[in-house]
């Protein structure tokens, strides 16, 4: 138990021995004999007087069913904190107690929490949902495809927590401490069909706590849970011997809030069931693989759950009778067609837009050593977890066809049955999952594996992982590069992983190297040029290592694993009438960055990398799919020396974290000149085939997306300029996407800084040394053009801070040309560690 915080005897000394030697000076005689020390009084602090709130839990007892723990509670400075028992104002008080139940079956298969408190809800009828049908876009005829969601309605089991006792149920056993005993007897529970709620004491048990006083959503919110082994005289059980998949801390705040002081309207805390569920170890109390929503039929089981809410498919209705549509398709359905269960006041429709693939288990699940100790628990296939994927929009009502084996084969049920017997690639949820194959070529041990074994996830994680070897492979560098203005010639060298140069490799696609003048400032595009023999840009060329031979312009001479390249014909060509001609800000400036983008061709279909994850990219034998492997920035100048690096402002890690590392962003160029090589025409900057950028933060976009007037201009709502394009997406400011009507469901507040830049990447000193962007609405000076992409997408109801962006040297919607670089003076207030910097005024969280 804990040691209690109590004033001992010299703590009470010091205190009052100034004041007793004064009383005692004034006396006459002897003083007597001293008496015997004291008990400790009790020391303490009210909670009404309480800023913050800690809780631990200890000393479990059941006793004829009857169960009682002990609440530990201080603040943050371990000072006990005292009157909760009777705290009227107190806003909830909720345990909840469940064993970790064995299951049995073929391979190893994952313990289950079962809960010992849980009900049979009825569904509503006013809330039940109905089945809908939406437009989701057109095929390839231009024939709108509609979809249909279909629901099934009925009575659930729903795992809980008690929360009616409040303080009624505590005792006061010390200082700080209080036992709680629940309401819920262990020997007298009513029977639920399907579910063994005998109580075990040779099981893992755990017991949570959410406390919550005054609607605190931070200092004075408690999660807390104790896992322990009754038959082991209730010790607290090791990390092994209970269940922890995943971890708050190791995965899921890479891309999620966990600052819960937040308050402000844009704040999106992982705060659930009114901001008091915090701890992913109080959620599995009560989201149970037997759970469900009873006016939808939805699992509410954790792991499919989470997996079909970062799919973008899961929809439920909760307590309060407010309908969760993580897939958007209500509100789709309500504006096409009508849908009268939808309230859109009520309501939540917005369909979750996952920056990876939904197969990326990695990015949510650790595959290293910091994850939990039973994060590789992932790995082993659990039916639930992989029908929230595979099985997304199937229903035993609509697919009663799955309820039934095929003659002579055994009944596994709907799921399993589904999975082993129907689960073709034609109808998977993921599209080209073909399961019935496993099945039918005795792969068995691929989803039912032994504990330690790769099991089912082998499939999820093998693109994963010969990525991860691939870059390892083919790791190369770039070294600096050196440029002839006069010649229009560029040479530079590769540091190759073999002595097989790039163009010999047949497992390589592509390399793309790109180069870009840098004036030491920013990067700017120009307007469009006349095309030349390299592509359509003054600022920026990219050429294919691995098309040596069929590129004129281009000589490779190798020696040894380092290969030599050299670039002719940047130079400047002829050009008529209000032609630019192209290769101009190379020429004229004669220094800047290279970077790399190398496609290597992967074997989708070996599932142990090791043995041969690169593929010939003329095979026919496997599926195909390219992995990027990113450079180093090297630099060009006329002694390939080392150019000054554009400032970095953007945390790459924190792109990462979401984004996954070396993201491709090809797809998202697709609209326009998408079939333009990089090195053809407008495919330097447009060219989805692919795209050239690798990092995201180190200035590879920033080379095309700035500031300077792009030739189809767009209004500043639409802005083209990265920081202005990023900042409205993320923070969903944009008028239009042009790719999606979906809303980008950024899990952050965008107004936390922190969230994709580190501490010292604020101070805006050299911001607004940067050139004005230029929209078609008219000039915007650097820095307001960051801020006011979130503060200011257009000026209706945005006088006040359009003039607070004027009175300080910025320009809102000027005419071309009114910015003078240097003349905003907005990082004397808000510059970083500032009385007012960004940092202050918004809640940015490190």
């Amino acid at each position: 138990m804990m040691k209690r915080f109590n004033f001992n005897a010299a703590t009470k000394a010091m205190l009052g021995a100034g004041l007793l030697s004064l009383l005692l000076a004034g006396c006459g005689g002897s003083d007597g004999k001293d008496g015997e020390d004291g008990k400790p009084g009790p020391v303490g602090l009210d909670i009404s007087q309480a800023t913050t709130l800690k809780a631990t839990l200890e000393d479990v007892k059941i006793d004829s069913g009857t169960v009682s723990v002990d609440i530990v509670l201080t603040n943050a400075n371990g000072v006990p904190v005292t009157g909760l028992e009777q705290y009227a104002q107190i806003n909830a008080i909720g345990l909840g107690i469940a064993k970790l139940t064995p299951k049995s079956g073929k391979g190893y298969k994952t313990p289950q929490w079962v809960s010992y408190i849980n009900s049979v809800k009825a569904a509503d009828p006013a809330r039940s949902l109905a089945n809908y049908s939406y437009t989701d876009g057109k095929d390839s005829a231009g024939n709108p495809m509609i979809k249909e969601v279909k629901f099934t309605p009925g009575d659930a089991i729903q795992a809980n927590i008690e929360s009616s006792c409040k303080t009624t149920c505590l005792t006061v056993v010390d200082s700080g401490v209080y036992r709680y005993t629940f309401q819920t007897n262990l020997s007298t529970l009513p029977a639920i069909e399907g579910l063994d709620l005998t109580y075990d004491p040779t099981l893992v048990h755990r017991i949570t706590l959410e406390l919550q006083t005054d609607g605190s959503k931070d200092a004075k919110l408690v999660n807390s849970h104790i896992d322990f082994l009754p038959s082991d005289n209730f010790r607290e059980a090791k990390a092994e011997e209970t269940r922890t998949v995943v971890d708050l801390e190791a995965n899921c705040i890479k891309c999620h809030s966990t600052n819960y002081s937040d308050t402000s309207s844009t704040a999106k805390p992982l705060a659930l069931h009114g901001g008091r569920r915090i701890a992913i170890a109080n959620c599995q109390v009560c989201h149970t693989s037997y759970s469900k929503d009873p006016e939808t039929g939805s699992s509410i089981d954790l792991g499919a759950m989470a997996h079909a809410i970062h799919k973008g498919t899961y929809i439920m209705v909760g307590y309060s009778g407010t309908a969760h549509d993580f897939s958007g398709t209500m509100a789709k359905a309500a504006a096409e067609n009508g849908y009268p269960q939808y309230n859109k006041v009520k309501d939540v429709s917005e369909r979750v837009t996952l920056p990876v693939s939904i197969g990326s288990c990695q990015s949510c699940h650790s595959t290293d050593a910091k994850g939990p100790v039973d994060a590789d628990n992932f790995k082993h296939h659990r039916g639930l977890a992989c029908a929230s994927c595979h099985m997304s929009g199937f229903n035993p009502v609509d697919n009663s066809e799955w309820l039934t084996p095929p003659e002579g084969q055994k009944d596994r049920g709907f799921v399993g049955n589904y999975f082993h017997y129907y689960a073709t690639p034609e109808i998977d949820g993921i599209p080209g999952a073909n399961l019935v194959n496993v099945f039918q070529t005795g792969g068995c041990a691929s989803c039912h594996a032994e504990q330690g074994e790769e099991g089912s996830a082998k499939y999820h994680l093998a693109k994963a992982n010969a990525t991860k070897l691939l870059r390892t492979e083919y790791a190369y560098k770039l070294e600096n590069g050196t440029f002839d203005a006069t010649k229009g010639e560029l040479t530079f060298t590769v540091d190759w992983h073999s002595d097989v140069a790039p163009h010999q490799d047949p497992k390589v696609k592509e390399f793309w190297v790109s180069l870009t003048a840098f004036n030491g400032t920013e990067y700017t595009m120009g307007p469009r040029p006349a095309t030349g023999p390299l592509g359509r840009s003054e600022s920026r060329i990219s050429v294919n290592l691995a098309g040596v031979n069929g590129n004129t312009h281009l000589t490779a001479s190798p020696n040894g694993s380092k290969v030599t390249y050299t670039l002719t014909d940047i130079s400047r060509i002829p050009v008529t009438g209000n032609n630019v001609s192209p290769y101009t800000q190379i020429i004229d400036i004669a220094k800047g960055f290279m970077d790399g983008k190398l496609l290597v061709c992967a074997n989708s279909a070996e599932l142990d990398p090791t043995m041969d994850a690169a593929i010939d990219c003329a095979s026919t034998e496997a599926p195909i799919y390219e992995v990027i492997v990113g450079s180093n920035k090297a630099s060009f100048s006329a002694d390939a020396s080392n150019v000054a690096p554009r400032s970095l402002v953007v945390s790459e890690a924190k792109c990462a974290n979401c984004h996954g590392e070396k993201a491709d962003f090809s797809d998202s160029h697709k609209l326009t000149h998408a079939t333009d090589k990089p090195d053809n025409s407008c495919g330097t900057c447009h060219s989805a085939v692919p795209n050239t950028a690798v990092a995201l933060a180190d200035g590879s976009c920033v080379a095309c997306h700035n500031g300077a007037p792009a030739h189809s201009k767009k209004p500043f709502e639409r802005g083209f300029d990265f920081k202005v394009m990023i900042h409205q997406i993320h923070a969903d400011t944009r008028s239009v996407r042009r790719l999606t009507t979906d809303a980008a469901t950024f899990p952050e507040n965008p107004a936390n800084c922190a969230a994709c830049h580190d501490k010292g990447q604020l101070s805006l000193t050299k911001l607004g040394d940067k050139p004005a962007f230029l929209a078609s609405t008219g000039e915007y000076s650097p820095t307001v053009a960051a801020c006011a992409s979130c503060h200011a997408p257009t000026a209706t109801d945005n006088s006040a801070v359009i003039g607070h962006f004027e009175t300080n040297g910025g320009v809102y919607n000027g005419a071309a040309g009114t910015y003078t670089p240097g003349s905003e003076t907005c990082a004397t207030c808000h510059g970083e560690g500032k009385s007012l910097g960004v940092d202050k005024v918004h809640p940015v969280k490190y």
